[in-house]
C-alpha cells in the first residue's frame, strides 16, 4: 500500500506538475516556447487547485511579419482523474488583451483568445491535446492546434533527472498550411522543464518552464 502511494505521489509531482496550465495551489510558472514561426511567453499563478491567472504574450510570424498578442489569462482544470499509474486532465483557457497584426490587416485592436488543452500519461507515456483560437473583429483571427505524444526510456523518481523523447505535430493554417511535424527531446529535472528539436522543415524549436 505504501508503495502504491509513493507512486502515485511521484506521479503527481513529475512533468505533468510542470506542463500543466493550473498547478498546485500557491505555486507559478515562468514559461516560454520558441519556434521561427511563434513564440508563447507565460507567467501564471494558480490561486486554487483549479483556477490560474497570469499574462501571456504570443508572436506569430509569417513571411518576417508578424502578429503579436498580449493577453490576461485565465486557465480553468474541468475533469482530472488520478490512478495508481497515470493521470489524465482536461483545461479550460481564456484570455483578453490586444492584438498587433502585421499578417492580415495592419491595426492594433482588442482580441480574445480562447482553447482547451487535454493529456493522459503514465511514468513513461504521455499524450496531449491543444488548441487555441485567437480572435479579434477589427482585425484577424488565428488558430493554433498541437498533438504531442512521447515515452520516457526509464522511469526517474522526482529528484532524478527524467527524460523524455517526442514528436509534436502543430497546425496553424493562417500562418502554414501544412502540419508541421517536430521531434524532440524533454528533460525534466526538479522545478525546471526544458525541451529542444528540429522540425522535419528544419524549423529549430527551444522551450523552457520553471515552477517555484
Amino acid at each position: 500500500m505504501l508503495k502504491r502511494l509513493f507512486g502515485l505521489i511521484t506521479l503527481l509531482l513529475s512533468t505533468s506538475v510542470m506542463s500543466h496550465p493550473v498547478i498546485y495551489k500557491g505555486g507559478t510558472v515562468v514559461s516560454s516556447f520558441n519556434m521561427s514561426s511563434y513564440s508563447d511567453n507565460q507567467l501564471l499563478y494558480s490561486f486554487s487547485s483549479r483556477w490560474a491567472t497570469g499574462l501571456n504574450h504570443w508572436r506569430f510570424t509569417k513571411d518576417q511579419q508578424n502578429t503579436e498578442i498580449g493577453l490576461a489569462r485565465l486557465n480553468y482544470l474541468l475533469w482530472r482523474r488520478n490512478t495508481e499509474d497515470s493521470q489524465a486532465n482536461i483545461y479550460l483557457l481564456s484570455g483578453a488583451g490586444m492584438m498587433d497584426s502585421e499578417i492580415d490587416k495592419k491595426s492594433t485592436a482588442v482580441a480574445f483568445m480562447s482553447g482547451f488543452e487535454a493529456d493522459w500519461e503514465t511514468r513513461t507515456l504521455y499524450t496531449a491535446l491543444k488548441h487555441y483560437q485567437f480572435n479579434s473583429p477589427a482585425t484577424s483571427d488565428l488558430t493554433m492546434t498541437q498533438a504531442r505524444i512521447g515515452f520516457s526510456p526509464f522511469e526517474s523518481d522526482f529528484e532524478n533527472l527524467q527524460s523524455w523523447f517526442m514528436l509534436q505535430a502543430m497546425y496553424m493554417p493562417e500562418i502554414e498550411k501544412k502540419i508541421i511535424l517536430t521531434p524532440m527531446l524533454r528533460f525534466f529535472y526538479k522545478n525546471v522543464l526544458w525541451e529542444f528539436g528540429s522540425s522535419t522543415r528544419g524549423e529549430w524549436m527551444l522551450n523552457l518552464m520553471v515552477h517555484y
